[in-house]
């Protein structure tokens, strides 16, 4: 037996396959009639669309066969998709050198004829087969060619189809997104900016008409001062927000040394945490080496580990990272205040107006845990959060490396 050959292109071709997000999915009735049709018109008993991924080929649609699967290298349509036929056809399996001691030939289904059609999407790439069987040999007729040609196309049709509803439905999703997120920044915006603000104004008039003491101006100013540098923290994250939205479809995907870059937050945090006797420990490994866009990572690792930073006081701040195939997990704990589950379930949908105080009785908005969650989001990642009262917080992201 001939094991089905490994085309050259085989990275890309995974990647483009996965890319449709079709693998292990349902059944579905326009893929299903395909089939049928397809056996009808070629008279076989059996019919596949088979998608041929690293060690199995996987069937979307079937006729005449029980199994969802079979491995790869013992696969026909694993041979389809390396050949540089329009249709790779075997007349009799039991005389072909490739196959005549193949399990499917000697055993059930006792394969004699086979003629499998690529399916080729419009990068030119082949993702499996639309593909008929029978136990005895036969050969297609130009009509059943052509219409098995034609069929084929229809499933690659249907493919775009459906990974095209599924980036409309994202973007659906994605502008009702933003649309809540505006809603809830002009919420905040109308207190965390306008309050801090209208309170200097306030001071400054007092001060102006002589109706406060030295004193009492001086306490005023200081109170003043520190809202200031937190509504002054809010409009730095609104500005970055804001520009990393219009660029929102042209992300900057670079190779980030992951490592390095905390470095660099760590040293912008130095003298914050050390005011609050601070550790700050980075277990990220030196070699660990991503690909995503620098401006929302960089925005998301500041936000968490000053959040860190804020509910914890003579404690320990450590950021982690690991490699888990083609993707990363980073998790950023701190053994500060921790916050009950009520809190942290309502942490990313906006639903309280004012964040909790920190432990110098640092204010701020929350929004910049609204941002970083729309930033993990515009990256395709997920941020989950586990925390005990008294105890602690940790951050887990997961981004596509």
């Amino acid at each position: 037996m001939l094991k089905a050959p490994i085309p050259s292109n085989e990275q890309q071709r995974l990647w483009e396959l996965y890319n449709y997000e079709i693998m292990d999915t349902p059944p579905e009735e326009e893929f299903d009639e395909i089939v049928k049709l397809a056996s009808q018109i070629c008279n076989v008993p059996i019919s596949l669309i088979s998608l041929v991924e690293t060690s199995r080929q996987w069937f979307k649609a079937k006729v005449g066969i029980e199994a969802s699967e079979t491995a790869r290298e013992i696969s026909f349509c694993g041979h389809a998709i390396a050949s540089n036929e329009e249709i790779f056809e075997v007349g009799d399996a039991s005389q072909d050198y490739r196959f005549f001691d193949n399990p499917f030939v000697t055993n059930e289904p006792n394969v004699r004829f086979y003629a499998g059609v690529p399916l080729i999407n419009k990068n030119g790439i082949k993702l499996g087969t639309l593909c008929v069987i029978n136990s005895v040999p036969q050969h297609l007729t130009d009509d059943q060619s052509f219409a098995l040609k034609v069929l084929a196309r229809q499933v690659i049709k249907l493919l775009d189809l459906r990974l095209n509803n599924k980036a409309l439905t994202a973007q659906k999703i994605r502008l009702k997104q933003q649309a809540e997120m505006q809603n809830r920044i002009i919420s905040i915006i109308a207190h965390d900016v306008r309050s801090p603000v209208a309170s200097l104004k306030q001071i400054v008039e007092f001060n102006n008409n002589n109706i406060l003491s030295d004193v009492e101006a001086k306490e005023l100013m200081q109170v003043a001062e520190v809202h200031l540098d937190g509504t002054l923290d809010l409009l730095s994250d609104l500005l970055e927000w804001g520009r990393l939205q219009i660029n929102a479809h042209n992300c900057e995907y670079k190779q980030i040394d992951l490592y390095k870059m905390i470095e660099e937050k760590f040293q912008r945090l130095y003298a914050g945490s050390s005011i609050k006797q601070n550790k700050l420990v980075n277990l990220v490994d030196k070699d660990l080496v991503i690909c995503t866009d620098p401006n929302a990572l960089r925005f998301i690792i500041r936000n968490l580990l000053s959040n860190a930073n804020k509910f914890t006081e003579k404690g320990i701040i450590t950021i982690y990272a690991q490699r888990e195939k083609d993707k990363v997990l980073i998790s950023i704990s701190d053994t500060g205040v921790g916050m009950d589950e009520k809190t942290s379930n309502r942490l990313f949908d906006g639903g309280g107006k004012r964040s909790t105080l920190g432990t110098h009785k640092e204010k701020g908005s929350g929004l910049g845990l609204l941002f970083t969650k729309d930033f993990i989001d515009m990256l395709g990642g997920t941020i989950t959060i586990k925390s005990t009262k008294s105890k602690g917080t940790t951050f887990y992201i997961e981004l596509k490396a």
